[in-house]
């Protein structure tokens, strides 16, 4: 298990990495060639990446301290970094998005923007391409919400690719055509589009890392899963009531489990108690996040409280 656990973390890092080399390169080009080509669009990609590059360093270097055994000053891990590091993702992606709505209206209400095309469209096709590799190379590893957060921010980046793609060769066609007048307009409006639609991604991110820093419940399907293997060994073994709460945090999920027996409880010494967990243990182990059980045995319910 542990070795298993090492080796996921080493892919994490190397993706990790992957992901901050990606986004310096395109936050150079992106804001060297918007300046070149006097586009809003390219500009606004450029500087997406370069705070991309800033939030990918963070959650590196979150990963990195995340790892590190402390036993003693965290006592429960430091699983609580994880989802605090893709809040925090999600808020500044937020607020960059504002600001590229109000740039946007405001160049949209004066005329627009003239953007050098040739070099314009060269970049939206690399970029497109490129940014689709990494965030197919992210996507596929689901047990990690850093990476799940460095996935959506790439599918970002791709669909922003897309977008610049299509709109730069709308406006290349338009040129020479009775619709030329509208070519200026095309760069502020892809702003505006691509800023709005991103919106909904950080929305997403904070809502289910939010839960986490909340300490609320895991996702339903693994609750009720939870729910009815506690509720199995209640009656399997004759337990008065089995009072169960339960959190996710990162990737491990916490239950604390406090179990109330009687006289015809089948549950009497310590051994046959470490044979229950032992069970809960063995009928939870296809849930592939880590398992922090706590699981206590009385007879008086006002330790439960």
């Amino acid at each position: 298990m542990k070795e298993r656990v090492e080796r996921v973390r080493r892919t994490e890092s190397r993706l990790l990495q992957l992901s901050v080399w990606g986004a310096l390169g395109f936050a150079v080009i992106g804001l060297v060639l918007g300046l070149v080509t006097a586009s809003q669009m390219i500009f606004f990609d450029g500087a997406y990446s370069l705070i991309s590059l800033a939030l990918s360093l963070m959650a590196f270097l979150a990963f990195r301290y995340a790892g590190k055994e402390d036993t003693r000053r965290f006592p429960y891990g430091k699983e609580t970094i994880e989802p605090l590091v893709v809040v925090i993702k999600a808020i500044v992606i937020s607020l960059m998005c504002f600001v590229a709505i109000v740039s946007s209206v405001t160049e949209f209400f004066t005329g627009g923007s003239e953007v050098v095309l040739g070099p314009a469209l060269a970049y939206a096709l690399l970029s497109t391409v490129v940014c689709f590799v990494i965030f197919s190379m992210m996507k596929r590893k689901k047990d990690s919400e850093l990476l799940k957060a460095e996935s959506a921010q790439w599918m970002m980046d791709t669909l922003l690719s897309v977008v610049i793609l299509i709109g730069f060769f709308i406006a290349w066609l338009l040129q020479g055509t009775t619709w030329a007048f509208l070519v200026p307009y095309i760069d502020p409006l892809m702003v505006l589009l691509a800023a709005g639609y991103f919106l909904t991604v950080p929305y997403g991110l904070i809502k289910t890392n939010g839960r986490e820093l909340l300490r609320m419940t895991p996702a339903n399907d693994i609750q009720e899963r939870i729910v009815a293997e506690v509720q199995s060994l209640k009656q399997t073994y004759r337990m008065e009531n089995a009072i169960l709460r339960t959190s996710k945090i990162g990737r491990t999920i916490y239950m604390e489990i406090d179990v109330i027996l009687n006289e015809n409880s089948k549950v009497t010494t310590v051994k046959e108690m470490d044979l229950v967990r032992e069970e809960l243990d063995k009928r939870l182990s296809d849930i592939p996040e880590e398992k922090w059980v706590t699981m206590s045995f009385t007879m008086d319910e006002k330790w439960t409280a």
